[in-house]
């Protein structure tokens, strides 16, 4: 029996055993016990369905990667509207989502400010994310740039959150000194837009069709970041989409720490359940497929012919080409501790096909290289084999999730408000500036949709 289960590491703090500053899974959590951040809920941050969105984002995706704990302080007489989580106080989701409500904050504490106001000018770390739009941005608290929501678009709220929550990482990591004191943004509209993100040609029309019919293979971390956004967006109460959710897995310890659903309460569950029962909750058509994807998939009539992919699965893949899909957006990160906040989206059908795109030859799994934290963990523990599944596990965190669902649900939603798509874009999020891409115009395939409210 293995002594590593590399199923019940945390999936962040695996980035300190892999980058070789402590010895033990059990250092790497101590380490990440020691992040902490404040949530600060000024005026007005309820207003819009952007804010609320950014907050239940930014609250969720830190309180798995800040494990000294989150505090949220401000404004939390509101209840909440985005369906996800609709009708509850917001203090009540603060306790749901892992935060803690405090009177008085740690004024130390690096801080998220949502909405109007200011923070002590003894915090040495205050950043603000605002949106428009389509558009999101952070910036210095004491910034006059801010963004100035003139329409509510919940996904470019998703962004801010999961924007500022990587911010603070970088932050109390120490691995950027720009971290807390740049003004950073993208157009969701127009992801490749550098220079001009914020134009008001890049804030996009209002949001008037959401979308409907579609297929979600995989709802672990990327694919439950895509039902998190779906379930952000402004749905009629009596109208809402039918989802086809394809999952083998069920839930294990380290999915605490990288997937926006999922509880200690839903250990040993099938994660299609588990996602099926929430939604449906809320009054989503649900349909479940407990087998695996592969060349085997053929669709019926009848089933959503859309598909939103978020398997890590280079072989799967490669199967997207008989699928008979007539539209995919899936989204692949980073797995490294130096590349975990990168991602890569595609749209198919591109240019190439799938098998193009990910050759066969890329599907074979080397040998994991140990460096000296592995390799004495594994002599000091007997348990070579267990080490070393350990050290193949990617490193993950659900803030890089939530920016990929916003890029990739935007990428669903913009053909239907008369914008194009990409065959690819490339992002680094701790890197924002520099994004690549290659756009399609027009688009070949739509979704089906429902009239916003």
């Amino acid at each position: 029996m293995n002594q590593f289960d590399a199923d019940s590491m945390h999936r962040l703090a695996k980035l300190a055993l892999d980058a070789g500053e402590v010895t033990t899974p059990e250092a790497a959590l101590v380490l990440f016990q020691q992040y902490r951040v404040r949530i600060h809920l000024g005026a007005g941050w309820a207003d819009t369905l952007a804010g609320q969105a950014c907050f239940v984002t930014a609250l969720s995706t830190a309180s798995r990667a800040f494990l000294g704990g989150v505090e949220v302080d401000g404004d939390l007489t509101p209840l909440l509207r985005v369906p996800l989580f609709a009708g509850l106080p917001a203090a009540q989701v603060v306790q749901a989502l892992g935060g803690t409500v405090v009177d008085i904050p740690t004024l130390q504490l690096p801080s998220l400010l949502i909405g109007d106001g200011g923070v002590s000018p003894s915090t040495t770390f205050a950043i603000r994310p605002t949106w428009d739009g389509w558009c999101a941005q952070i910036a210095p608290v004491g910034s006059s740039h801010h963004l100035t929501a003139n329409d509510d678009n919940p996904l470019a709220g998703v962004c801010a959150g999961a924007l500022a929550v990587s911010e603070a990482f970088s932050h109390v990591r120490g691995d950027s000194l720009e971290a807390g004191n740049r003004r950073i943004g993208l157009s969701l509209w127009n992801p490749l837009a550098i220079a001009d993100w914020q134009s008001p040609e890049c804030r996009g029309p209002r949001l008037a069709y959401l979308p409907n019919d579609l297929w979600l293979v995989g709802v672990g971390h990327l694919g439950q970041a895509y039902v998190w956004g779906l379930g952000m967006l402004p749905y009629p109460p009596d109208r809402r989409p039918r989802l086809v959710l394809q999952d083998v897995d069920r839930v294990t310890t380290s999915n605490l720490s990288t997937c926006l659903l999922v509880g200690a309460d839903d250990l040993a569950m099938r994660k299609t359940r588990v996602v099926a029962r929430r939604l449906e909750a809320i009054g989503f058509e649900i349909e479940l497929v407990e087998r695996r994807f592969g060349a085997h998939h053929h669709l019926q009539p009848g089933e959503p012919t859309v598909a939103l992919f978020g398997v890590d699965n280079i072989a799967a893949r490669r199967d997207l080409d008989t699928a008979a899909f007539a539209l995919v957006v899936e989204a692949g990160l980073g797995s490294g501790y130096r590349d975990f906040r990168s991602l890569r989206m595609h749209t198919l059908p591109g240019p190439r096909p799938a098998s193009e795109l990910w050759p066969a030859q890329a599907a074979s799994q080397g040998v994991a290289a140990l460096n000296e934290a592995y390799q004495q963990l594994a002599h000091d523990s007997g348990d070579l084999c267990g080490v070393t599944m350990l050290a193949t596990k990617a490193v993950a965190t659900p803030f890089v999730g939530a920016f990929a669902a916003s890029l990739v649900m935007a990428e669903l939603m913009r053909p239907l408000h008369g914008g194009g798509i990409h065959t690819s874009v490339d992002v680094q999020l701790h890197s924002l500036p520099h994004r690549l891409g290659a756009p399609i115009t027009p688009p070949s395939m739509r979704c089906a949709f429902i009239e916003s409210t």
